[in-house]
């Protein structure tokens, strides 16, 4: 039951649909006013005195996505917005999210459908603010502006994200902040590295199995959809699930039921699901390698993340949060950047992005002696020489990418003691590797 009472409004031409949405609303406890007059509809919503409205995207005369744009973006009217459509406009579901519909129901949608999206948009209504904090996001660019605010509208829904972006860019953060900010946020966040199931047990790890369903399982197990029953299931690369899982998969989505491995019967499950990839998965629908069908299940609201070249205004203040962040949990003494250091992190075209940064600021408040980092402190991992980022001094040319790595490699084994082990370890090299770089070094570790 909606816990207090809230005005809505369904505009929609069939008289079925509006009569049974009028019926399910005012059992919910809500105020509610139709028509089948687009205009009319059109009129009354602006007046701006509703908490919801239930819009048909295919009306006579004007288009329900013509309305939602005159409502949200020309109008910036209050009210919850819920866009009905049916199977074969999905697409245009999406772009009426885009617009500021919180929600969409595809045609015939169940009573059950009906009253879970009009719970989570009044309740949304009652705690949504714009200024949502989200602090898993870092920088204030036009980009990343328009990432958080995307994140603020899709997480009061249920609709399942496909996030996509380049190796680093931070999807898991951003499904995350998604949960955080959802009506599912006290339930499990259930995260799987879909690139790294192995193929034999896709299924089992994903749906479950039962005890005796093949060789080695002794015992029941629950899949990860079971672990995340009420929560939210990040499924991370899921360019990397089989074709014949993707299948499985898709019926899931569908029909809300875990098929465990070696039962005949399912589990019921309420999931909501993301997915992201580094991949661009319409080429895999093309080659054959994805389902088309599932393809268009999981990009129900596609959120694409930029890299971080192209909003390079946030590396400074990515960089001083993580360099922050690594100098308090290994106690360093670096507080700043030179001048000359932030003209090359800004320069640097981050091929591994948000991650590539983390792990040289890590690195930087592990290595660096002073306070201020310099220059010709930085090294840049994976860099080749042509790279347009200064790694020692661009003025005199006198730091080499040799030089850089040697005082790299030296800085490191006194960190660590000259202990070769660790020292290894930290530079991901093995120790015979580094023994050889501190010969041909001719590095002193007489200590």
């Amino acid at each position: 039951m909606v816990e207090k009472v809230a005005k809505a409004l369904v505009i929609d031409d069939e008289d079925s649909i509006r009569d049974g949405c009028r019926q399910v609303l005012s059992r919910m406890g809500c105020a509610v006013d139709d028509t089948n007059d687009a205009a009319r509809g059109l009129e009354m919503a602006l007046e701006d005195t509703y908490d919801l409205i239930l819009l048909d995207v295919r009306m006579p005369k004007i288009s329900g996505l013509d309305i939602l744009k005159s409502l949200k973006v020309e109008s910036a009217v209050s009210a919850r917005i819920i866009i009905v459509t049916g199977y074969g406009t999905i697409e245009m579901a999406v772009e009426a999210m885009r617009h500021g519909a919180v929600d969409f129901l595809a045609k015939p949608f169940s009573t059950a459908e009906l009253r879970k999206a009009v719970t989570s948009a009044l309740k949304a209504r009652d705690t949504q603010r714009s200024d949502d904090p989200i602090p898993e996001l870092i920088g204030d660019s036009d980009c990343m502006r328009r990432l958080k605010d995307t994140i603020r509208r899709v997480a009061y829904t249920d609709s399942t994200v496909l996030i996509t972006g380049e190796s680093g860019t931070g999807k898991e953060l951003v499904a995350r902040a998604i949960q955080k900010l959802s009506g599912r946020r006290d339930k499990p966040f259930v995260p799987v590295d879909c690139s790294s199931l192995v193929e034999n047990l896709m299924e089992s790890e994903l749906f479950g199995h039962m005890k005796g369903a093949f060789s080695g399982a002794t015992q029941s197990r629950e899949g990860r959809f079971q672990m995340a029953d009420g929560g939210t299931l990040f499924l991370d690369e899921i360019s990397n699930i089989s074709l014949g899982t993707q299948a499985k998969l898709l019926r899931v989505i569908q029909e809300r039921e875990v098929p465990r491995v070696g039962s005949s019967k399912a589990d019921r499950v309420d999931v909501r699901l993301i997915a992201a990839t580094n991949k661009d998965l319409r080429k895999q629908v093309a080659s054959g390698d994805f389902r088309e069908d599932l393809f268009y299940r999981i990009s129900v609201v596609p959120i694409e993340i930029q890299p971080l070249r192209e909003h390079p205004s946030d590396i400074i203040p990515i960089a001083r949060h993580y360099l922050d962040l690594y100098t308090k949990r290994h106690k360093g003494k670096v507080r700043r950047f030179s001048k000359e250091a932030q003209q090359s992190l800004m320069s640097y075209t981050w091929p591994g992005n948000i991650r590539e940064v983390t792990n040289t600021m890590e690195r930087l408040s592990v290595l660096c002696d002073n306070e201020t980092i310099n220059l010709s402190d930085i090294l840049y991992y994976g860099q080749d020489m042509g790279s347009k980022a200064p790694v020692g001094d661009s003025h005199t040319g006198r730091m080499t990418l040799v030089d850089v790595e040697k005082e790299h490699i030296k800085r490191a084994l006194s960190h660590f003691k000259f202990q070769i082990s660790k020292t290894a370890e930290f530079l991901g090299i093995d120790r015979k590797t580094l023994r050889t770089k501190i010969k041909n070094y001719d590095i002193d570790t007489d200590r």
